[in-house]
């Protein structure tokens, strides 16, 4: 019984034997689920939780001209950083250090100290190297093996290749978007979407196999195809530096040249300007001003001056600023009074001097104080006669006046493609007054942007139609595939054709014969323009004034027109006809050949045909004297030798074809005739001449001499100078008669 009792397991034993099987099975069936039934999900898990995501930053797209020259694009550019835990002793700290400090230009300090921090693995010593910095980086890694302890990281960043061109149209890029201008307004399809490397790492940081890692590809940003055309563009912005160095304006200058017949903007321009690739250092107008402002440097009034400065800088004058367009808007009244048949351009008006509107107890004064007397509507419109277009205004009525005022797009945004753009200033309709009505028949008592001016006018030069002004042409991929395109947009006809016709050459011969407009003639081309001065109502205490000029041409077949606005010259005087018309004649004379618009020979009068002189050296001196002479030019030779080794004028120089002379030489370093210049300032252009020449200069006319009255207001070389007989004396002239 015993023995038989011995070989049985006790029920206790038995139980903890099943219970441990049954754990047992448990543990089998987990470890199955785990490594089997689930295992892509777990491992997934575990990798999940000790990958490492990089960053593969996208392209922003580039901005390019209408001729596909890159106006904004990407550079590729690198970031050293360092990893302290990597790095084996203190001489290793050191030598990092010192080595980096000489390369990057970084204090040694402050590397050290970064070396120190052993718990981190990334800790940037410099962005935005060059590549000779680089370069020298790399060199360093390899020279002491240092690939574990110093590390680069490639990325791009906006770079624009022209610096300060087309500057407040282009805008510039923050730490993730668009700033302003059309950086801004197609941030969205600019921008592009970010990919991602991600790498496996083990629990001690080591890289896992490669099938672990994967890679989600960048999509770049869309391309933008601009209406700019860098070649206008920078003959714009060079007119506007000379327009703000000669008028000396307590405010910026701005300029505008557009297509009247699909409202293609080709330039657009503020100066002073500033650098894209540097646009939080001031431009030296504003840096003045904060230099002279007064405040402790990073004080609370300091700093915020600078921010007041920094944004008035990038705005664009041209879009958000609002001015009173001046006797511009004849222009505009006109084409209303014609379009209502209320008057034809030879009906004729009396100016005495200023009229009187009831409602107003002053008579409102003509800019010729004495008055035109009797003259046509045409002589009127073109001398700028104040009065002689408040009579047309009060035919034109309150309602009808208003319902053009609207219809020519005054009373809303042009809708360009651009940020910022200002809301006009004007008068309802329920309080607008006979007073009103004269006062805005010149282009008084209401603001509106240069923008909108322009857009109206090209309403008159194209026909009648209101188009929207527009940046950009189309939106492209990297493959040049079109994502999205624009054309013209035209809102409304306001005006016949017929009308848009009659005041193209009253215009035209407003510059050409006796008109305000002179100094806006091109030698060649009809140009249709008007001048405008208006006073700056909203500062007080001031008598401050806004010239300004708007143009368009060919006047009997317009293509491109232009505005040109000076804020607050300082110049006895401040016309527009004299601070803006002489530089929309130089932009247009310099960019309408661009454009492929040909000027007519027989147009050109005697006084301003000029030549270019070609180079002579090395050729036989009767052979070059009688090419010269050929072409209807002076010439004299200093020298018994037969070959010409020297000239005056150079190559190269633009001279007045009459009265011009060259200066050959034969003998190689004879030593030149001297003359000294004579004082010209303040006579006729025509006296100037004689003078001039009868000294033995040559004379460049800057400004039109189309017409008698024109008077030199500067000279190339000082009074008394001493100059080379034969040298080219550049004089500028201006008319200042029938100025508005």
């Amino acid at each position: 019984m015993l023995e038989k009792q011995s070989k049985k397991i006790p029920g206790r034993a038995l139980a903890i034997i099943v219970i441990f099987f049954a754990l047992w099975m448990v543990i089998v069936f987990r470890l199955f689920s785990l490594q089997v039934l689930n295992n892509d999900k777990y491992e997934a898990n575990v990798i999940g939780n000790v990958e490492r995501e990089t960053d593969v930053t996208a392209n922003r797209g580039i901005i390019y001209d209408s001729n596909m020259v890159p106006l904004a694009t990407n550079q590729t550019t690198w970031r050293i950083f360092i990893s302290p835990r990597d790095i084996e002793d203190d001489t290793q700290a050191a030598l990092i250090a010192s080595q980096l400090s000489d390369i990057l230009d970084v204090d040694y300090g402050e590397i050290l100290g970064k070396t120190e921090k052993i718990e981190r693995a990334d800790e940037t010593i410099k962005k935005d190297i060059t590549e000779e910095e680089y370069d020298k980086v790399v060199a360093l890694i390899d020279e002491y093996d240092l690939d574990l302890q110093i590390h680069y990281e490639a990325y791009t960043k906006r770079y624009y290749p022209y610096d300060s061109l087309a500057s407040h149209v282009i805008g510039c890029v923050g730490a993730d978007s668009g700033q302003f201008g059309l950086e801004l307004q197609y941030n969205t399809e600019l921008t592009g979407v970010s990919g991602k490397y991600i790498t496996a790492r083990d629990a001690q940081g080591n890289r896992m196999p490669y099938k672990y890692d994967s890679y989600i590809e960048a999509q770049n940003g869309a391309n933008l195809v601009t209406t700019i055309d860098t070649r206008i563009q920078s003959v714009l912005e060079e007119q506007l530096r000379q327009a703000y160095e000669d008028g000396n304006p307590l405010e910026r200058v701005c300029g505008i040249v557009m297509d009247v017949n699909n409202g293609a903007i080709l330039a657009m321009a503020v100066y002073p300007n500033f650098d894209l690739n540097d646009p939080y250092t001031l431009d030296g107008v504003s840096q003045s001003k904060l230099n002279n402002s007064g405040y402790a440097k990073d004080t609370d009034e300091y700093n915020k001056y600078y921010w007041d400065l920094i944004y008035n800088m990038w705005s664009n004058k041209a879009v958000s600023e609002l001015y009173e367009p001046g006797s511009t808007f004849k222009v505009i009244t006109t084409a209303m009074a014609l379009e209502e048949k209320v008057t034809v351009f030879s009906d004729m008006y009396t100016c005495t001097g200023g009229m009187t509107i009831a409602g107003y107890p002053d008579p409102i004064h003509c800019h010729k104080r004495s008055g035109h007397g009797t003259v046509t509507y045409r002589v009127g419109l073109q001398q700028s006669c104040n009065p002689t277009l408040m009579q047309v205004a009060a035919k034109i009525g309150i309602p009808s006046f208003y319902d053009y005022f609207k219809a020519f797009g005054y009373t809303e945004k042009t809708g360009v493609d651009l940020p910022g753009e200002g809301q006009s200033l004007y008068e309802a309709y329920s309080s607008f007054s006979n007073v009103s009505l004269a006062v805005y028949s010149f282009g008084q008592t209401f603001k509106v942007t240069p923008l909108q001016q322009i857009r109206a006018i090209c309403s008159v030069a194209n026909g009648g139609n209101l188009v929207t002004p527009h940046l950009v042409s189309k939106i492209v991929d990297d493959d040049g595939n079109v994502i999205s395109s624009f054309g013209m947009e035209n809102i409304r006809q306001v005006v016949s054709k017929d009308v848009c016709k009659e005041i193209s050459e009253v215009l035209e011969e407003g510059v050409s014969g006796d008109g305000g407009a002179k100094n806006a003639y091109v030698a060649g081309y009809k140009v249709a323009a008007k001048t405008g001065t208006s006073q700056k109502r909203d500062v007080r205490d001031s008598d401050e004034v806004v010239g300004s000029t708007v143009a368009y041409v060919p006047s009997d077949d317009p293509q491109i027109a232009i505005l040109i606005m000076v804020d607050s010259p300082q110049l006895e005087s401040r016309y527009g006809s004299v601070v803006a018309a002489p530089y929309v004649a130089n932009t247009l004379k310099e960019i309408l050949p661009t454009l492929g618009v040909e000027r007519d020979e027989s147009k050109i009068s005697e006084q301003m045909k000029t030549v270019l002189i070609t180079s002579y050296s090395g050729h036989d001196v009767n052979e070059a004297k009688r090419n010269i002479e050929e072409k209807g030019i002076a010439c004299e030779i200093v020298g018994d030798q037969s070959t010409v080794v020297d000239q005056v004028p150079s190559a190269g120089a633009v001279v007045q074809q009459s009265n011009a002379k060259i200066v050959l030489y034969t003998v190689k370093d004879a030593e030149k005739t001297l003359s000294e210049v004579p004082d010209v300032t303040g006579i006729s252009a025509e006296q100037a001449n004689q003078i001039l020449v009868s000294a033995g200069f040559n004379v460049e006319y800057d400004g039109a001499v189309n017409r008698s009255g024109a008077s030199v207001t500067a000279q190339s070389y000082e009074a008394g100078e001493m100059i080379p007989y034969g040298s080219v004396v550049r004089i500028t002239v201006r008319y200042f008669d029938g100025t508005e």
